[in-house]
């Protein structure tokens, strides 16, 4: 019998495992759901990236109003002390606030708790995956609506067609977190439709997606959701083609996660990549192969044609 001690093994940044604090996706939480192949790091790094780059960004109009604001208040003030207006500096003030304002957000931000932070993944993509689901990372979010954040990152991708992002493929909002119980479900579904389907008749579909899960079945939860958004309002109609909004239903393990993805198929199922790429359709050399004997075609009566007449 060997009596000798097997050596430990090195592995990096596992000393202290148990004792951070991780995030736990729990119901009533909102977020991003994204999906990817194989490289989840990679995708979490996109995530990151992208979210907080749009999130941060502000409209021109914004940036004017704020601009114009600032410029009435210091004329008040200048009017009421009698003093000299400074034109000249005020756009570095203004350069050197912002500089600011921006280094003070990004060290709160990162001296807050994770459950309090603007976008914080859950847990890590291995516990996921030895509990049997790959290639699905959920972020927890506290902005109040994530679907306004996808559906501007989706619009500007649609309309400059500039890959940013290279292993995140897909990203949808979540605006429900519950458990993956049927009865769970409609009660938090029918809070959420009552959002989007009771006030203007619309087109939908239900996608439901499941990993890990056996307990809901496919047929039974589509004809529910179908009929609370009947309920909602009666104007609304099956659409599995081109809907105005789909509800995406994510069963993840004992979880579920409740997406609202308006013009669905038009985004490519909010793939980000498949956004960018280019729409033009290439023919195939079947069809070039027609397109030059017709132009040969075209050529010879054109040619009969000038024999007759001569």
């Amino acid at each position: 019998m060997n009596t000798r001690k097997r050596k430990n093994r090195y592995v990096a940044n596992r000393h202290d495992y148990k004792k951070r604090k991780h995030v736990a996706l729990e119901p009533g939480m909102t977020g991003f759901l994204c999906t990817c192949n194989v490289y989840e790091r990679g995708c979490i790094t996109d995530a990151y990236r992208l979210l907080n780059l749009f999130a941060d960004e502000k409209s021109a109009s914004d940036i004017n109003k704020e601009s114009e604001t600032s410029r009435s208040t210091r004329n008040t003030l200048v009017d009421e002390e009698g003093e000299k207006s400074l034109e000249d500096t005020d756009e570095d003030e203004d350069v050197s606030t912002a500089l600011e304002k921006e280094i003070t957000e990004l060290r709160t931000e990162s001296e807050r708790p994770l459950p309090s932070r603007k976008f914080q993944v859950y847990l890590c993509p291995t516990c996921w995956i030895n509990r049997g689901v790959v290639n699905v990372v959920p972020l927890t979010s506290t902005l109040p609506n994530p679907l306004e954040l996808v559906t501007k990152i989706v619009s500007k991708l649609d309309t400059t067609k500039e890959q940013c992002t290279r292993y995140l493929l897909r990203l949808l909002p979540i605006e429900v977190v519950c458990k993956a119980y049927m009865d769970n479900i409609k009660v938090r579904a029918s809070d959420v439709f009552e959002k989007y389907f009771a006030q203007e008749p619309k087109t939908f579909s239900i996608v439901f997606n499941r990993r890990s899960n056996n307990s809901i079945k496919r047929d039974e939860i589509i004809e529910d959701l179908a009929e609370i958004i009947l309920r909602k309002n009666p104007g609304n109609k099956a659409d599995l083609k081109n809907p105005d909004i789909a509800v995406i239903v994510e069963a993840i393990r004992g979880i579920c996660l409740l997406s609202i993805a308006p013009n669905y198929y038009k985004f490519k199922k909010y793939n980000l990549v498949e956004i960018c790429k280019s729409t033009k359709i290439k023919s195939t050399p079947k069809e070039q192969v027609a397109e030059c004997a017709s132009e040969e075609n075209s050529g010879d009566n054109n040619r009969k044609d000038s024999d007759t007449t001569t």
